[in-house]
């Protein structure tokens, strides 16, 4: 299923297309930079959930989101919440990469597309690139 947006709207997953391509909606960014450290594990879930909406613009977010995931892992009960240095380390992270998400480009017809991969131990991604007036650009 495809969904085509005329320019200047906004799609359900909260992504905006426009002249230059495809960008996270300025509500969807603010959100995210304006959650406090999650305190208990309803708020890493919520975490979560606004990343997912995000990962399209992010590069290798599985792997950057691994110390939420980590954490949800070692709760089996509500009181196993634990809020670790490296979950709040990554947190702080996230944070810098939403405020400076990238725009997407739509590919064009015959254009030659980079693919970069990249795997660790926890997590494999890729990002798929184009090359526009020798600068690279995310797809």
């Amino acid at each position: 299923m495809c969904l085509t947006l005329d320019e200047g709207s906004t799609s359900p997953r909260g992504t905006k297309v426009d002249a230059d391509g495809l960008r996270v909606c300025p509500d969807k960014v603010e959100a995210v930079l304006n959650l406090p450290s999650p305190k208990c594990l309803k708020d890493v879930q919520k975490l979560n959930g606004k990343l997912a909406s995000l990962n399209r613009f992010l590069s290798k977010s599985a792997e950057k989101s691994l110390p939420f995931f980590k954490t949800l892992k070692k709760c089996t009960k509500k009181s196993d919440f634990q809020w670790t240095a490296e979950a709040e380390m990554a947190f702080k992270q996230m944070k810098q990469l939403i405020a400076e998400l990238p725009i997407l480009t739509a590919p064009k017809e015959k254009e030659e597309l980079i693919m970069y991969p990249a795997a660790t131990k926890e997590a494999i991604s890729a990002v798929l690139m184009t090359e526009r007036d020798g600068k690279q650009m995310p797809i």
